[in-house]
């Protein structure tokens, strides 16, 4: 916030100077006034943002924090993240729900509902720079979940990129909403769920491990579908593993897109 306000305090001295400059006659010694600068200036004082941009980052701490179970025997778990890297993964201890390190800071809600935990985590920081001006600010997430608690997971991610490997977690339900980025996830190997996929100009690579069986649900818009069909072969609307009904391990997969490119092997 206060690189922004100092970026809009240099354009609206620039902009000031100039026209003031105009008003009192000042010219310069080949006749042009100085308001005729104002776009080159402009144009330079930009091109300089963006190369400061390329290669410096903005300063943020990074807060490492866990989350307790808390006793609980359930859990929802809500993820609201953007503008970084986000990396899920299990690795969590037995009594905590999920622990990690959060740059820019974690900020959570934990509310034990009867044998069910309810959290919601987001950023502490909210970036505000402008895109492509200034050092990049980056809120990177690396998170390692409980694998043995049973977890409806909901993830709504903005413009980042997502490295969710969710292969040993223990899920119950799997909603992930995503706008500009680049994911790629693995879901679970184990029970029978469902997972909810919505995008919007976004890039989702989605892995299934051997084992577990796929029913896959489409529908797309402007959007480049590719499904191994080897595995998952076309039923009529639908993708289904041949043993999708009796498999002890299967995904009911819904896919929602715009501008995507999706990819499921």
């Amino acid at each position: 916030m206060r690189r922004n306000q100092l970026l809009w305090g240099v354009a609206l001295l620039l902009i000031g100077g100039l026209m003031l400059a105009n008003e009192m006659g000042i010219k310069l010694p080949n006749g042009m006034s100085l308001t005729e600068l104002f776009w080159p200036l402009l144009l330079i004082f930009g091109g300089v943002l963006v190369l400061v941009g390329v290669f410096l980052r903005g300063n943020i701490e990074t807060e490492n924090a866990s989350i307790d179970l808390q006793g609980a025997s359930t859990a929802s778990l809500k993820i609201n993240h953007g503008a970084g890297e986000l990396k899920i993964h299990s690795g969590a201890n037995l009594n905590e729900l999920a622990h990690g390190s959060f740059s820019g800071g974690l900020d959570h809600k934990a509310n034990r509902n009867g044998d069910r935990l309810e959290v919601k985590m987001r950023p502490a920081k909210d970036v505000m720079d402008f895109p492509f001006f200034g050092p990049r600010t980056q809120l990177d997430w690396d998170v390692a979940l409980n694998p043995e608690i049973p977890i409806a997971l909901t993830m709504n991610l903005g413009a980042n990129k997502a490295m969710l490997d969710l292969r040993d977690l223990n899920l119950t339900d799997l909603k992930l909403e995503t706008g500009a980025s680049e994911t790629q996830i693995t879901v679970p190997a184990r029970g029978r769920f469902h997972a909810d996929f919505d995008l919007g100009a976004a890039s989702l690579e989605v892995i299934v491990p051997d084992g577990l069986s796929v029913r896959i649900h489409a529908s797309i818009g402007a959007a480049s579908l590719q499904v191994n069909e080897t595995r998952f072969p076309r039923n009529g609307s639908y993708y289904q593993s041949p043993d999708y009904d009796s498999a002890a391990n299967a995904v009911d997969m819904t896919i929602d897109a715009g501008a995507a490119s999706i990819n499921v092997k």
